[in-house]
């Protein structure tokens, strides 16, 4: 005899043929769910060299408590130099796999860039987040 037979209200979600399937997760569920679990995505920003292009390169990236992106970049590299120019910009995040790349899930996120300061706690996050800077 199953335990859900002695004890009904110990039965599993989908054992009872009463209960409502569960809902399929909205696209911007499972965005937020793959930004979570990743932590390397190629960051394209429009190049001030090269006027017009844009210019992308794999990044480490953590997110904060709300879900946003946050990075770890010095004032020297061309990223910011090319922020600091122009301010959108676009990530790229895929899920990997040894399977076909085609096959898995992916997003884009557009926005604009802000810059902050480093403050101790976002260096924390970051650094805790990001297993390339352990």
């Amino acid at each position: 005899m199953s335990t859900a037979e002695i004890n009904p209200s110990r039965r599993h979600a989908y054992t009872d043929p009463t209960a409502q399937p569960m809902p399929e997760p909205t696209h911007a569920e499972r965005v937020r769910t793959m930004v979570s679990l990743n932590s390397i995505a190629t960051l394209s920003t429009v190049s001030r060299k090269r006027s017009g292009y844009p210019f992308g390169s794999l990044m480490s990236y953590a997110i904060d408590c709300i879900g946003r992106p946050i990075f770890w970049i010095g004032n020297m590299a061309m990223h910011t130099q090319n922020l600091q120019a122009d301010s959108r910009t676009s990530l790229f995040i895929g899920q990997s796999n040894d399977g076909d790349p085609l096959g898995t899930a992916r997003t884009t996120l557009n926005g604009r860039w802000l810059f902050s300061a480093p403050k101790l706690r976002m260096q924390l996050v970051f650094f805790e987040r990001c297993s390339t800077y352990r």
